[in-house]
């Protein structure tokens, strides 16, 4: 076996070609966007990038065909608000054979140690912590989200035997919109519009920027407060929603105002990975047309949670309520079938419990790793939950 650092077009060739070969036959994979996964290491596209560094490498078996690959990556400007500095690792795919995935891995390591890193992450996305993060660990009988990691059982054996430990755990819950308690949300709204001024209003595309600075304003009040934060500004949020329009659903983005304020959010995108599969994560002149004609004749959709969040000022106030009641639009109900709430942290309690009341479970699970690559560097785990306990089977 052979490792070559990912730094031309043929390289990129091959790391894209090995999950292809990890999956071949799983009627379930979907391959992510090639241009995707790209950007992400692309400085002009990844303000993580700025003061952060990443590198990718691609393993060759014996035969010389793509067996293995992993990235690794240091954001140094979040660093600094960390007790030390924490690398990450992403991207990871293997064939079934340790010393490949051993090799891969000490690679990356050596690596983020040279770069100063004293433990890190992984498998994780290098930037928005909204996609690619985790390691499925219960899940595996249903077909990935757009951007959600999709792996093999036996991956987790390869972390564990180079002692990485569960640090974080990621839940997707699942439930469908037309079984959602709306009629108990409306009692609870008339109540409180004796009392309260609130308007839910969604996109309207002639008012982006209003709507991505109100976006900002309520999502770095609402999580401003956790460790791996990191601002947004309405640049961003106009940019991941112009690149989304061929697929977003205005009536599926909302935001709630409390007198005049903006006090919380809600987001869902249609999820396009059933239509993506065919296309092989290449979307282009080729394949594109089939996405497209998929997409007309697609009527019936899933729905992917990007985002929710409450401003800290009116956690209070019903706005969980006004929102989700405002959302349900008869015709939203019939379009989409099955309603999935993605990347929900285990430790983030409120919107866990939030969730809870929608009549949703949990149907999947991933766990991010954590590791020290140094002594003396102490690993605290976030709060886990039995998801077990929590499933709704639909």
């Amino acid at each position: 076996m052979k490792l070559y650092p990912v730094t031309d077009k043929k390289s990129w060739r091959l790391f894209h070609r090995a999950p292809h070969r990890v999956y071949q036959g799983d009627p379930l994979w979907v391959a992510p966007l090639e241009e995707d996964i790209e950007s992400i290491f692309d400085p002009a596209k990844n303000a993580a990038l700025e003061e952060g560094e990443a590198q990718l490498w691609v393993l060759l078996d014996e035969r010389g065909r793509p067996a293995g690959r992993v990235a690794a990556f240091i954001d140094h400007a979040r660093n600094r608000a960390l007790p030390y500095p924490v690398g990450g690792l992403g991207f990871f795919e293997c064939v079934d054979r340790e010393d490949y995935a051993h090799a891969l891995l000490e690679t990356a390591e050596a690596w983020l140690r040279e770069k100063g890193a004293r433990a890190v992450d992984g498998p994780i996305n290098f930037g928005e912590r909204d996609k690619y993060w985790g390691l499925l660990v219960k899940g595996h009988e249903h077909m990935p989200l757009f951007q959600e990691n999709y792996q093999p059982a036996y991956y987790r054996r390869f972390f564990e035997q180079r002692d990485y430990q569960p640090f974080e755990q990621i839940l997707t819950f699942h439930g469908v919109p037309k079984e959602v308690p709306f009629d108990r949300f409306a009692r609870v709204i008339e109540r409180l519009k004796a009392r309260y001024d609130v308007q839910v209003h969604t996109l309207d595309w002639n008012k982006l920027p209003q709507y991505a600075a109100d976006f900002c304003e309520i999502y770095n009040a609402a999580f401003g407060e956790y460790e791996h934060f990191k601002p947004i500004v309405p640049e961003q949020v106009e940019q991941v929603l112009r690149q989304a329009k061929p697929i977003a659903d205005t009536n599926t983005l909302g935001i709630a105002y409390f007198e005049g304020k903006p006090a919380g959010f809600l987001a869902f995108f249609p999820d396009i990975n059933p239509l993506l599969q065919p296309a092989k994560g290449k979307l282009n002149w080729r394949t594109l047309p089939g996405f497209l004609w998929r997409r007309f004749r697609t009527k019936h959709y899933g729905t992917k949670g990007i985002g929710f969040g409450i401003h800290p000022d009116y956690k209070t106030k019903g706005i969980f309520a006004f929102i989700t009641n405002y959302l349900a639009f008869p015709e939203t109900l019939e379009k989409y079938t099955d309603m999935y709430l993605a990347t929900v942290r285990a430790h983030n309690t409120e919107a866990v419990s939030i969730y809870f009341k929608l009549g949703v479970g949990v149907q999947r699970v991933h766990i991010a790793f954590r590791k020290a690559l140094a002594r003396g560097i102490p690993i605290e785990p976030y709060t886990f939950i039995d998801p077990d306990h929590f499933t709704v089977d639909k």
